[in-house]
């Protein structure tokens, strides 16, 4: 009964919410406020046991002295501090621990949590950045692709990359002229005459390629947002709802009970 139990509880929530979606009439039409409200309820109590096991797994590490467990005090020092010096300034002080006159927001909340938020925020922007770099180096034709329509949008956002793009793809393309022309140079044959015919397709593509990324570079930034990307976008969500609703009639029907464990 102790897996039963909840597979029929969980059965006869789904079956209801999913009623709800489609019958906004009562009693069914209030059933998803009254689960939200639930669902509010059950993560409040949720997050306790969260704290609980946060702060308890922080105490051993400090009691068994393993690595990091200076970490770990300062975790708690942090966590109690925060708790008891806000909920004086919201029930003893003041009415919120927010109040223009709190020393809560004054000086623990202005000059020691959005510091800490701004640097992680900072570090955050190298890790996107070394991704980045990853994702769009140009090892094949779709990276050079990716990597081209990336640099059209973020050039194309601000104005001073609409004034400089033009010059840097025309720089590019002469880079990719001398490429060209000095692999072609170390074969013979039909592979050379390849060779210099994309160097001279380069060369001869700077002035159209500069012309009009100086003159419609935010509007091609536009439409790779709108079209492509947005083509792109819609089939990723239809994927992640289809493999949501799966998911969903999996738990519903009781065929995926790895949340019982």
């Amino acid at each position: 009964m102790k897996r039963e139990i909840p597979l029929f509880i969980t059965f006869i929530t789904g079956v209801l919410l999913v009623i709800a979606l489609f019958v906004p009439h009562k009693p069914f039409g209030q059933l998803q406020q009254t689960f939200n409200d639930w669902l509010i309820i059950v993560g409040g109590f949720t997050m306790i046991l969260g704290l609980d096991s946060l702060l308890l797994h922080n105490w051993e590490k400090i009691k068994r002295k393993k690595e990091g467990w200076i970490s770990s005090a300062f975790l708690i020092a942090s966590f109690f501090i925060t708790l008891f010096w806000g909920f004086g300034e919201g029930a003893i002080a003041h009415r919120s621990p927010f109040d223009p006159s709190a020393t809560f927001l004054r000086y623990f909340y202005t000059y020691v949590f959005v510091p800490l938020q701004a640097t992680m925020f900072s570090l955050l922007a190298f890790f996107i950045a070394s991704a980045a770099y990853r994702a769009f180096r140009a090892k094949d034709g779709n990276s050079t692709l990716l990597l081209s329509a990336a640099a059209l949008v973020m050039l194309g956002r601000v104005p001073a990359g609409q004034e400089v793009a033009p010059w840097i793809f025309a720089f590019v393309l002469l880079l990719l002229a001398y490429y060209f022309f000095k692999e072609g140079s170390k074969t013979t044959g039909t592979q050379k005459t390849l060779y210099l015919i994309g160097a001279l397709v380069s060369i001869l593509l700077i002035y159209p390629v500069f012309y009009i990324l100086l003159h419609y570079l935010n509007g091609i930034a536009d439409w790779i947002m709108n079209i492509p990307q947005m083509a792109a976008k819609r089939g990723i969500w239809i994927g992640i709802s289809l493999g949501g609703i799966a998911m969903s009639l999996r738990i519903i029907l009781g065929v995926e009970k790895t949340y019982l464990q």
